[in-house]
């Protein structure tokens, strides 16, 4: 008697339950577990949209070291940092031995770009890549001023943003570039005060924030007009005296505008504060003021931070006698301190979220 085979919906719906990490393991069950994992978009479409669906989605912290070496955390381990949660990953495509900018990511896609002249879209769970082409700025050497990515629902599309200078000429250059068409489009950009280099995504816009403590935001939907418009931060944001702080940017759990702030040295807390309608200054509330309960040493300060939906990262520098150590420091976004500390050699160039899926940007 011949057993019964399950249809192949069946399978697939059940093989939607799983998380990415045992789907790309179910790959080497058989040739056609691995077709249907890593080749077809409506599977990879429906297991993203499961997984989000029951917010199971796993979330991984992506940062480079040293050029063109990767490293990925998972974020959700209480122990973060510890060996077993971290993955060392190899580009599956030739790079340069240059300096690495990750532009941002979306649904598991990471856009980066070396020394600012080639350009890939990567998702560092399946292996995908594709190459994107150069944007066309004016001098191979521009310098990358400020980025961001998006991803546009209605148009099944991802919109990468990026503004280099002419540091000779000292002139700014933006570009976009659309996924759905494979190729930029230029666009003024005589924005000079922008200060953070990442853009935050929500609501379809990028958010910069800039020096006169106001925040830079483009709407990602325009077709013609491209030009940025400000929002303005809270009322009560610079009341923190003559100190010298550091603000960041982020989005909150629920989908809010974060803003995070902290001593750039032996802080011993941060503040955050949350838009709870976006655009409208006064629906800023300062949530909490998070205490460590064991503050760092006076040798430490804070480098970069990435401001997630409920966690912080920060990159912190510890001055000893005769070198400068670094380490990642995750802050967890609650009344109590959760900090937890991971620790290499080398140096971090930048750093990004990613969610682990099997999405892929057709041709």
């Amino acid at each position: 008697m011949e057993k019964a085979a399950l249809p192949e919906e069946i399978i697939e719906h059940i093989l939607t339950f799983l998380p990415v990490k045992s789907l790309i393991r179910f790959t080497c069950v058989s040739k056609r577990f691995r077709s249907i994992i890593l080749s077809d978009p409506k599977f990879a479409q429906s297991q993203f949209q499961a997984v989000r669906d029951r917010k199971t989605l796993d979330h991984r912290l992506l940062y480079s070291i040293d050029g063109p070496r990767f490293e990925s955390l998972d974020l959700k381990t209480p122990s973060f940092g510890d060996p077993s949660s971290v993955r060392k990953l190899k580009l599956p495509f030739p790079s340069p031995s240059s300096a690495v900018v990750l532009l941002g990511s979306c649904n598991g896609i990471v856009f980066l770009a070396f020394a600012e002249k080639i350009f890939y879209m990567w998702n560092p769970s399946t292996g995908f890549f594709k190459k994107i082409p150069h944007p066309g700025f004016s001098k191979i050497d521009n310098e990358l001023l400020f980025y961001g990515v998006g991803y546009l629902p209605a148009a099944d599309d991802y919109r990468v943003l990026v503004v280099s200078m002419d540091c000779i000429d000292v002139k700014n250059e933006g570009a976009i570039y659309s996924s759905k068409a494979h190729a930029w489009k230029t666009l003024e950009a005589d924005v000079l005060s922008i200060i953070s280099y990442q853009g935050t995504f929500l609501k379809e816009a990028l958010h910069w924030l800039d020096t006169q403590d106001e925040i830079e935001a483009f709407d990602l939907t325009q077709q013609e007009e491209h030009k940025f418009r400000k929002m303005l931060l809270p009322r009560d944001f610079n009341d923190g005296g003559g100190d010298y702080y550091e603000n960041h940017l982020g989005v909150s759990a629920g989908g809010y505008l974060s803003l995070a702030r902290n001593l750039y040295v032996c802080g011993d807390s941060v503040d955050i504060w949350v838009m709870g309608e976006y655009g409208v200054r006064d629906s800023w509330t300062k949530r909490f003021n998070l205490k460590f309960s064991h503050p760092p040493r006076q040798d430490w300060n804070f480098n970069s931070v990435l401001v997630l939906e409920t966690t912080m990262v920060a990159e912190i520098y510890v001055h000893k006698r005769h070198e400068i150590g670094r380490g990642l420091v995750k802050i967890g976004k609650k009344e109590e301190d959760t900090r937890s500390m991971y620790k290499d050699e080398g140096d971090w160039l930048n750093m990004i979220q990613y969610q682990e899926s099997l999405l892929r940007i057709e041709d």
